[in-house]
């Protein structure tokens, strides 16, 4: 997806997919073209942020 598509799902507090799995977007960079993903789990403290690109998003 794009910057601004992966933006929105933030904005909206909505999941996206990232290796097949549901992830909430935490932040961005975009001097760095970089997201910050949160898994969606029932347990939110044993969840670990991670970095990726837009278009690895879907």
């Amino acid at each position: 997806m794009t910057f601004e598509e992966a933006l929105k799902h933030e904005e909206n507090n909505e999941p996206v997919i990232y290796n097949n799995r549901k992830y909430y977007v935490v932040g961005y960079n975009k001097s760095a073209d970089m997201f910050t993903i949160r898994e969606v789990s029932g347990d939110p403290l044993f969840t670990v942020p991670i970095d990726a690109k837009p278009e690895e998003l879907s």
